[in-house]
């Protein structure tokens, strides 16, 4: 009843309008005029956004306990993780321990979990489940470095950003675009001297840069 009102002043004033704010506003069209494909589209487009907020609560607990250990600990700091050079050195020197292979269950499966992987199984099972995921996201970060970050549109940048591990919620699409772009270029670097950085490094940043602003 409350999305009657105004829809029915809209229908009198502009009914030719009506299309677009079935295409680009539903939630104003009241549930009585919409046909089925999009109330499943509508209820997908909930769903999507409870997963990610689920998604996003573990995220930020996790860094929290993350950034409370590091305060521990010398050597990292979660700005390391926002200049390339830092970064460069810190996986020259802990490349190896950020191997997949070196890592045990109990941070693989912390791991999966910040990156909404299943984090249930055996440590063989889990390193193979997050390798096979971090391979996927390195043949999709060539592409989008071949495409460009800025011909994404917000729905596949919001995708793109959740998928390495930072935020898409709340976030200005300027934020999530440097965002993306700084994973690019630290994921992206081929210059003379420089290492590819671990998956298991690169996870790890993300625990430490999850709120972080670029």
């Amino acid at each position: 009843i409350i999305k009657l009102i105004p829809f029915g002043i809209i229908f009198c004033i502009l009914p030719e309008s009506i299309p677009l704010l079935v295409i680009y506003v539903p939630a104003m069209i009241p549930s009585t005029c919409l046909k089925d494909s999009q109330i499943v589209c509508k209820i997908r487009i909930i769903e999507l956004q409870k997963q990610r907020e689920k998604l996003d609560k573990v995220r930020q607990k996790m860094t929290m306990n993350v950034l409370k250990s590091a305060e521990q600990v010398q050597g990292i700091a979660p700005e390391d993780f926002l200049s390339l050079p830092k970064f460069q050195r810190i996986a020259k020197h802990y490349a190896y321990d950020f191997d997949l292979s070196r890592i045990d269950r109990r941070h693989l499966s912390a791991y999966c979990r910040f990156m909404g992987l299943n984090d249930y199984g055996t440590q063989g099972m889990l390193k193979k489940r997050l390798a096979k995921y971090m391979d996927y996201i390195e043949k999709d970060d060539k592409l989008l470095a071949k495409e460009g970050v800025d011909n994404l549109d917000i729905k596949e940048l919001s995708t793109a950003v959740e998928e390495r591990g930072m935020r898409s919620l709340n976030e200005p699409e300027e934020q999530m675009r440097r965002a993306l772009k700084y994973w690019l270029a630290v994921t992206q670097n081929q210059q003379s001297g420089q290492i590819a950085i671990p998956p298991g490094l690169l996870v790890f940043s993300r625990m430490f840069l999850l709120n972080a602003k670029y």
